[in-house]
């Protein structure tokens, strides 16, 4: 058996420290929002769509069904943001169950920022549910 200790010489914020053989490891980002006027929201949803189409996941369906509703909602002439971050916290959620999240994380926290930024204070909902620090 060999020496499993870890020893820091300083501080270690932010950090993910382990031992052992053959383990995988995710660590949450920080992120930085957008302005919420300076994302098109659309556009956004859409390729966060396509991403998210990019992983093998056993809820597809309702997968499909959360963005749709998002979509729908966004298009409206006065979207209900809080209705937009409930679709969107549902659709993290499945992705994160996904088998290829990990490999996937960072492309899909790309796509998740813009929809963060504009969705505000509602925003904190869906960074839960991805499990990124804004």
């Amino acid at each position: 058996m060999t020496d499993r200790t870890i020893q820091v010489g300083g501080d270690a914020n932010g950090a993910v420290i382990t031992t052992g053989d053959n383990n995988k490891i995710y660590a949450p980002p920080k992120i930085t929002m957008p302005e919420p006027l300076a994302v098109d929201i659309q556009q956004a949803l859409s390729e966060l769509s396509v991403a998210l189409g990019e992983l093998s996941t056993q809820k597809p369906r309702k997968l499909n069904n959360a963005l749709e509703e998002a979509k729908e909602e966004v298009e409206k002439a006065q979207p209900d943001k809080a209705e937009v971050a409930e679709s969107l916290a549902r659709a993290a959620k499945i992705a994160k169950e996904a088998e290829g999240f990990a490999s996937h994380s960072e492309k899909l926290v790309e796509r998740f920022s813009p929809m963060l930024g504009w969705l505000g204070p509602h925003a904190t909902r869906v960074a839960e549910a991805l499990g990124v620090a804004i």
